[in-house]
């Protein structure tokens, strides 16, 4: 039988995995402790079934801290309360977000959107750097858009590169038809020289 913990009687301590600038915003995986015996950690994988967290791999605190010592897992300052429902996200500054997972997909819906527009807008200033920076931000904050891929694949044919835009093609590819890909990415050419 799994082991089961309830996540109402658990603190956040960290979480599961140690972030660049260019992989935020993110979503990240909690290390949780219980709070009824602050020696045990959980870490990730494991799964939420019901307000419970399942099948975690429990350590010990001097394990946590080897594992922050070889950067394999980021810990906070402060513990702070778990809550079931919730997500963990880091922003852009590298300030936790601790919100309820609707609210959450909110906010980074939000942050792509805004990726997005300064991704295009960059794009069509003919600043490539800017524009391959900001659709990062907007794939980190929803990797479920299509229009940062297209708009790194107008880059990757601005540059010359093929195989690039092709890669991008392959990851749009379970989102959007190929063809369609194709006429979003020929669009966001119009703005550079493809």
């Amino acid at each position: 039988m799994p082991t089961l913990w309830n996540v109402d009687e658990m603190e956040i301590v960290g979480y599961g995995n140690v972030l660049s600038d260019d992989m935020l915003p993110s979503v990240v995986p909690p290390v949780f402790r219980l709070r009824s015996d602050v020696r045990r950690a959980l870490l990730p994988p494991y799964s939420f079934n019901a307000g419970f967290l399942c099948n975690a791999t429990e350590v010990s605190q001097p394990e946590l801290e080897d594992l922050t010592d070889s950067n394999e897992i980021t810990l906070f300052d402060a513990a702070f309360p778990a809550s079931a429902g919730f997500e963990l996200w880091i922003d852009q500054a590298f300030q936790r977000h601790y919100q309820p997972r609707d609210e959450a997909n909110r906010e980074l819906s939000r942050l792509a959107a805004e990726g997005i527009k300064n991704a295009e807008e960059a794009l069509h200033r003919g600043d490539l750097e800017e524009a391959e920076r900001f659709s990062g931000v907007a794939i980190s904050a929803d990797d479920r858009r299509v229009e940062p891929l297209a708009i790194k694949a107008a880059i990757r044919c601005a540059r010359g590169d093929s195989a690039g835009g092709r890669l991008m093609a392959e990851l749009a590819a379970p989102v959007l038809d190929e063809r369609l890909f194709k006429l979003l990415v020929d669009a966001y050419c119009r703005g550079v020289a493809c």
